[in-house]
């Protein structure tokens, strides 16, 4: 939810603009980019959900949602929940009852913004299950190399088909992917406090300034400023 300013973004091949006031989804494993949009920048709170308590909704009425109906909107009531769930994270930064209960009822708000996700049949189905070995194989292997031949192994497909059926169904190439993963371990460890020399040997990427450059066009601001902000 953005507090302050207005950040603008790309998902899967679309421009976003959210501003303040507004809330914005990001759905798992979604590759997407973010910069200020005014040159004042901009500030904004983030919640992170595990899929498995959306996927909870299963077990109490067969309808669990899978994917958001629009990517920026506004929801005073969503925006209070959120706002609950990160007080309760700073009171007790480990967890707790409280923080359970806060965090649940911003799942409940978000879940109107919620909707079932595509059904797969036939050929389909066998496909996303290729696309979906493809992107575990990735998600291990993250801060390795790996080879095309070695992933279209793992899917079942051919070098050429698994790279259209990648594309098709995340919206980049597994390679853009894998880059991805590794800005998002990145962020983690900057966050943490780790220097972006010892952040570029950990992640995989060839030195710094091979750092600076692919995080800078995937965040929109180098590593040292992310650190800070």
């Amino acid at each position: 939810m953005v507090e302050r300013g207005a950040a603008r973004f790309s998902l899967d091949a679309t421009q976003q603009r959210a501003g303040q006031g507004e809330l914005f989804v990001l759905e798992p494993e979604s590759v997407h980019t973010g910069m200020a949009a005014v040159p004042e920048g901009w500030a904004y709170k983030v919640l992170y959900i595990e899929p498995a308590l959306v996927h909870e909704w299963d077990e109490r009425d067969g309808s669990a949602p899978r994917a958001a109906r629009w990517v920026v909107f506004r929801d005073v009531a969503l925006h209070s929940a959120l706002n609950r769930a990160h007080d309760a994270l700073a009171g007790e930064p480990l967890g707790g009852l409280a923080v359970e209960e806060a965090v649940l009822g911003a799942v409940a708000a978000l879940r109107p913004h919620l909707r079932p996700g595509p059904p797969d049949r036939g050929r389909d189905r066998a496909e996303h299950a290729a696309v979906r070995r493809a992107r575990a194989h990735l998600r291990e292997r993250w801060d390795q190399r790996v080879m095309l031949a070695e992933l279209a192994s793992v899917a079942g497909l051919s070098r050429f088909e698994l790279v259209r059926r990648f594309r098709e169904q995340n919206g980049v190439t597994p390679h853009a992917y894998q880059t991805n993963l590794r800005v998002e371990h990145a962020r983690r460890l900057l966050v943490a406090g780790a220097t972006p020399a010892a952040v570029a040997a950990d992640c995989a990427f060839a030195d710094q300034p091979h750092l600076s450059r692919v995080f800078k066009r995937t965040v929109g601001v180098s590593p040292a400023r992310y650190a800070r902000a």
